[in-house]
């Protein structure tokens, strides 16, 4: 648990910027090293599904391990302080999990469409499967919310206030996926929008439930519902997606764009109904002094 002294303790504005730098390069060293140590394992001939499963639990755990460096030798602080905790998962938040990529299937079944199923063969069947929910999915959304909302959120929270805290990484979440993304104005918009709004609900669920894990559940099964290759929806097929979801005619603002379904009002509808559930319930618990 994190006690009212860590939660308030101050952290100045140099020490703050700096853990900020040194956290996303703790992502970016994390993501690095472990697709290294996937290939090597690979090379030596391990299965390519186990690969992608150490290969995600390397992930996470150099993540882990770099977010509690960071917290001891510059921040000075336990990462309990910085909602990285033990694992507790609120039950509203698990069903919310699972809800929010099935409204969003929901949403394009009701825009028009048509289902496109590729058949691969049983190895390919698996290291999709274990490729998007391990790695693209869940690892892939731990580590982003240890640096996120654990990290960037925190830093700023001490700093400045909720408010600022809760916003910019949201801001800065939404601009890293630009990056390497090969699209027009109206697409890079429409991304930074969507890319800062569920910014916003992944903040505010980890600020109404106490932790990160939350959030980060949140955010892994929407990454392996809908960018582990097991579903993908969108104005075209893609070859590498076991299940399609092909919209019929769908203007950028239903199917996203350049960037996709996560930037389109499909997604963007779950997201702002996420939100709304998240300042609910933290409104609650403010009014009952409980956060």
């Amino acid at each position: 648990m994190t006690n009212a002294s860590e939660k308030r303790a101050p952290l100045g504005t140099l020490r703050a910027l700096l853990s900020i730098l040194l956290a996303i390069a703790v992502l970016v060293a994390a993501q690095t090293l472990a697709l290294l140590l996937g290939e090597i394992l690979l090379g030596a001939g391990v299965p390519g599904p186990a690969c992608n499963v150490l290969t995600a639990v390397l992930y996470v755990l150099f993540a882990l391990g770099g977010a509690a460096l960071l917290c001891r030798f510059v921040l000075h602080l336990p990462l309990t302080a910085l909602r990285i905790g033990r694992l507790r998962i609120r039950p509203v938040w698990a069903l919310a999990a699972f809800a929010l990529p099935a409204l969003v299937l929901a949403g394009a079944i009701l825009a028009g469409g048509r289902w496109e199923v590729h058949r691969f063969d049983a190895q390919t069947v698996w290291l999709t499967v274990t490729g998007g929910v391990f790695y693209y999915g869940l690892a892939a959304g731990i580590v982003e919310e240890v640096i996120f909302r654990g990290v960037i959120l925190g830093c700023l929270e001490r700093r400045w206030n909720r408010e600022i805290a809760v916003l910019v990484p949201s801001v800065l979440f939404g601009l890293v996926h630009r990056i390497g993304a090969s699209l027009d104005l109206p697409s890079t918009v429409q991304l930074l929008v969507a890319g800062t709004i569920v910014g916003i609900l992944f903040s505010l669920i980890a600020c109404e439930s106490g932790s990160i894990w939350n959030s980060a559940l949140v955010h892994g099964v929407w990454n392996a519902a809908l960018l582990g290759g097991i579903l993908h929806i969108g104005s075209a097929a893609d070859s590498a997606s076991m299940y399609n979801f092909v919209l019929t005619d769908a203007p950028f603002l239903l199917s996203g764009g350049d960037f996709g379904i996560e930037a389109s009002v499909l997604a963007i509808a779950p997201y702002l109904l996420g939100i709304l559930l998240a300042a609910v319930l933290l409104h609650r618990k403010n009014k009952e002094g409980i956060a």
